[in-house]
């Protein structure tokens, strides 16, 4: 049974919301769970520490959440960034990094999806809206599972078979890939706003822009994580 690690975010708790959590939404888990694997949420700690735990998972989730800190891609904060977490940002980022270097089977999803993308040198679009892409909007305002705008593959490989050339997703972002680095764009919407990338030559690390735990019909892409981290999945292309 694989084993799979998702990276946590922060909720407060308490009247006075003085208690710190860290947790993960629940559809991560179900989707994970509804292929077989077994769960594990990890939160920030010193690398040294992450190094070992990371090492012993067969799998790695980077979910959805807050903008990142513009930081950690050298630049300084636009008008309308939004909230932040640099002790997340900086413990996700090691752990994509991570992931990168070591072959770990990798998942990002929308935030994290960003994560995977500034962890190997790439940078962000702060504010898409601000950087002139008004063709259409990534912030969706029809409540999940509906679905928003279309996407076209560039690349066939992982999602083709699930989802053919031209799909549609939901889409709840305001920032985005804009250098992806040393990834591969594999689709993008219709404005040119990257959708999905891959690292080349890596087992598995796969950045997702949409959020496919929201959309039972998308799950098929936890699928191919939990695959991957069975060591089953031949090559796509």
């Amino acid at each position: 049974m694989p084993l799979i690690g998702i990276t946590s975010q922060t909720a407060k708790t308490g009247r006075v919301n003085i208690n710190k959590v860290w947790g993960v939404r629940e559809p991560y888990r179900a989707a994970l769970e509804s292929y077989g694997a077994s769960v594990v949420v990890l939160p920030p700690q010193p690398p040294e520490r992450l190094a070992g735990i990371l090492a012993r998972l067969d799998g790695l989730v980077l979910p959805g959440g807050a903008d990142l800190d513009p930081a950690f891609f050298g630049e300084q904060p636009q008008p309308r960034l939004g909230e932040v977490d640099p002790v997340r940002d900086e413990f996700e980022i090691y752990a994509a990094r991570w992931a990168a270097e070591n072959g770990l089977p990798t998942l990002g999803v929308c935030r994290g999806a960003q994560v995977g993308a500034v962890a190997l040198g790439g940078s962000l679009y702060q504010d898409l809206e601000s950087a002139g892409f008004t063709q259409i909007s990534h912030e969706q305002t029809a409540k999940a599972p509906a679905l928003w705008h279309e996407v076209a593959l560039r690349r066939r490989r992982w999602l083709e078979p699930l989802f053919g050339e031209r799909f549609r997703v939901n889409s709840y972002h305001h920032q985005a890939i804009r250098d992806p680095g040393p990834l591969e764009v594999t689709a993008e919407a219709p404005d040119g706003v990257i959708e999905a990338a891959r690292l080349p030559g890596h087992p598995f690390y796969l950045m997702i822009q949409w959020h496919p735990e929201l959309l039972p019909a998308h799950w098929g892409l936890f699928g191919l994580l939990v695959e991957q981290a069975r060591g089953g999945l031949a090559a796509a292309d």
